[in-house]
């Protein structure tokens, strides 16, 4: 086994993680990357904190997918096709989207929470440059297998409203996959929103 100095690929100043991240955060020139084989300079956001959230603040990743999703045939008996038709941009067949997943280890029932909730409500947030010394939760799924979970989440919104879905023909694309850094707070219950 070979150990080795993560270094930002842009500036060459060493990157110290106190956990085992996927993204490497340079706070010198506010690069972010991921070494998949070699360092891969990405793109990435971060959202600002609601002037009155609560003072026990974390960033939590999401991969956010811009998405083509477009209904070639559908067949639900006792409703509609009713999440994805009120979300899509376009005509009532198809439009872009953003798909929402979370990029941290989670279990299931806290990963649909949070990529439905998204998803359906996007969620509105003024950027900030950096981190400001708050805690970054760290990622743990990959772009690639954020891309994959895509289907899953569209999927899932569909079969889990009133009706019964019985037949749905569909075609996703991902365009670009982003990662994005949420402001939540921690509370009693869990994480809860902080923009």
């Amino acid at each position: 086994m070979k150990v080795v100095q993560v270094k930002c690929p842009r500036c060459q100043q060493p990157i110290y993680s106190k956990v085992k991240d996927r993204a490497f955060y340079c706070g010198h020139c506010r690069t972010m990357h991921i070494r998949n084989g070699g360092p891969s300079i990405i793109d990435f956001d971060i959202g600002e904190f609601n002037v009155n959230a609560p003072p026990d603040r974390i960033y939590m990743p999401f991969w956010r997918l811009f998405s083509t999703f477009s209904i070639n045939e559908s067949k639900v008996s006792g409703g509609t096709i009713h999440k994805l038709g009120r979300m899509i941009k376009g005509d009532a067949k198809g439009g872009n989207l953003f798909i929402y997943v979370p990029g941290w280890e989670t279990d299931v029932g806290t990963f649909k929470q949070w990529s439905m909730g998204l998803t359906e409500n996007q969620p509105v947030y003024s950027l900030r440059p950096d981190f400001n010394n708050v805690e970054r939760g760290a990622t743990s799924v990959s772009k690639e297998e954020a891309m994959q979970m895509a289907d899953f989440i569209i999927v899932t919104m569909e079969a889990e409203r009133p009706g019964v879905l019985q037949y749905l023909d569909y075609g996703l694309q991902v365009h670009d996959a982003r990662l994005v850094y949420l402001p939540f707070v921690r509370g009693p219950s869990g994480l809860a929103p902080g923009f």
